[in-house]
């Protein structure tokens, strides 16, 4: 019975030390979305500003611009793949990876 006991106590000391390492990385996590938030709205008014000049250079310029008509006989096309770099994103990179 005292070797079971062991066990059972030690199963529950590494359940803890794994839900601490848990909570630690969602900390790290959420303190990172918050950053990459404040760039993305720290990046919105030259978003904005660059969306207005190429709407206006294709609204006002030349009709014949490459970016402002449609390919004729497209040959081949790029696939941009964006994938994780590092972390617990494993499985997304492998599945965006494969989808691609």
């Amino acid at each position: 019975m005292g070797a079971q006991l062991r066990v059972y106590r030690r199963r529950i000391k590494s359940v803890q030390a794994t839900k601490k390492i848990t909570k630690a990385m969602e900390l790290i996590a959420s303190s990172r979305i918050v950053k990459a938030q404040q760039r993305v709205d720290a990046s919105l008014p030259y978003t904005q500003e660059l969306l207005r000049a190429i709407s206006a250079a294709v609204t006002h310029g030349n009709s014949k611009h490459p970016l402002a008509t449609a390919p004729e006989g497209r040959k081949r096309a790029a696939v941009i793949l964006l994938t994780a770099d590092r972390g617990l994103a494993g499985a997304y990179s492998s599945a965006i990876i494969k989808e691609g």
